[in-house]
């Protein structure tokens, strides 16, 4: 049964890579106004990818370095990530339809241009990161993702019928550094900085019923344009001191920390390619890792039994392309039960982009399972589109 899943997920990845990568000179540019985010983690999805303020185990390299300094122990963690939107399956099943009914050139224009038309409005979505690998230390970290892939297909009308399809493609490589400033007096103030070393391949261009018709081979990683770039994220967490007596003191019990992030400081972008996926020489280069500001609040509640938790709020991507105050909106909710060192979980909701997230982790020994439900806006500023998200991570702890 697992087999047979995993092949699933196996063929419906390379379907759509299939059908994003198809090869067509007069395509146009795709038009994109979703914010991809260069890493994503179930658990951050879950309570409405609002993490800047928490940051408190290994995903905190790419969220908020600063986090690092506040770490008690070490930890290594080894996953498997998938997510997609529900429709992608149909969808992909459908397009095989067609791919093999032994028709003409010109039926198969036909019929993919009725499909395209069918799902006017519709996006289509995958993530799938088959390895990570992260370790942190107190006050360090090191990661390494050979393949974190993300596909979105949109169904629009353009100059005629179009699937809008832009594909990134990451290989990351980062190392973190971070500790407290102890010449701030008022409270706890860390800082962490983590330098990146990412390749991308990416691919953007609006593909029309003739092109998928007139492909033989329709997967071809000669379509991507590639780059590398070096660049560093800098992170701040503060958690006040909070007087024993007055007005004020009530607060002890939430500790209030606050958080910020500048993300991509340098933005030097993927001007240089090392040509590691595309050995071809391509015109272009992939779109740019934005220099954006996020920041963030995180408040706990009191512990009581087995029970704990948090509520977070975050403003993330300010100074990106589409920002929006719609879409940098990340609010949510986590509660924590421990039964033991080895058997512990946690429940999340929260808003993200304007849209509902849950999710939920369940830990028993170094085997962690991670389901989320969230929705990225892939509109415009002035008109929301919804595009539900359902993924999971499977990984080793330890």
């Amino acid at each position: 049964m697992v087999n047979r899943g995993n092949s699933l997920l196996t063929g419906l990845a390379v379907g759509l890579l299939s059908v994003s990568l198809s090869q067509n000179a007069m395509a146009t540019d795709s038009v994109s106004t979703t914010i991809h985010h260069q890493y994503q983690a179930p658990r951050a999805l879950g309570m409405g990818d609002a993490f800047v303020a928490v940051a408190n185990d290994y995903s905190a390299i790419f969220y908020n370095p600063a986090g690092l300094a506040r770490l008690e122990q070490g930890q290594v963690n080894l996953s498997l990530g998938v997510g997609a939107t529900p429709g992608a399956k149909d969808f992909y099943d459908e397009y095989k339809a067609i791919e093999g009914s032994g028709k003409t050139e010109t039926d198969k224009q036909t019929d993919y241009l009725n499909l395209i038309q069918k799902h006017y409005g519709d996006v289509y979505s995958l993530r799938l990161s088959p390895v990570d690998a992260v370790w942190v230390r107190p006050k360090w970290g090191v990661a390494l993702i050979p393949m974190d892939l993300s596909v979105e297909m949109a169904m629009h009308q353009q100059v005629g019928p179009t699937m809008n399809t832009t594909v990134y493609a990451d290989t990351t490589l980062a190392l973190s550094y971070a500790d407290d400033l102890h010449w701030f007096d008022y409270g706890r103030f860390s800082m962490g900085i983590t330098g990146k070393f990412v390749n991308r391949g990416f691919f953007s261009k609006a593909i029309s019923a003739v092109d998928l018709a007139a492909s033989s081979q329709i997967v071809r990683k000669e379509d991507l344009i590639e780059g590398y770039t070096v660049d560093a994220d800098i992170g701040l967490l503060w958690t006040p001191e909070i007087p024993d007596e007055g007005f004020w003191s009530v607060l002890r019990l939430a500790r209030p920390t606050f958080g910020a992030v500048v993300r991509n400081v340098a933005e030097t972008g993927f001007g240089h390619s090392l040509k590691l996926v595309n050995k071809e020489a391509q015109e272009g280069t992939p779109e740019k890792l934005y220099r954006v500001v996020d920041v963030g609040t995180r408040w706990e509640y009191p512990a009581a039994w087995i029970f704990g938790g948090r509520g977070v709020l975050d403003v993330r991507d300010m100074g990106h392309p589409d920002f929006s105050w719609r879409k940098s909106l990340h609010a949510g909710l986590e509660f924590d039960w421990t039964v033991s060192s080895w058997w512990k979980g946690h429940y999340r909701g929260g808003f993200s982009e304007g849209y509902w997230t849950a999710g939920l982790s369940a830990e028993l020994g170094i085997f962690n399972l991670d389901v989320v439900s969230y929705a990225n806006d892939v509109g415009s500023k002035s008109t929301p589109v919804e595009s539900r998200v359902y993924a999971t991570k499977l990984s080793l702890d330890f």
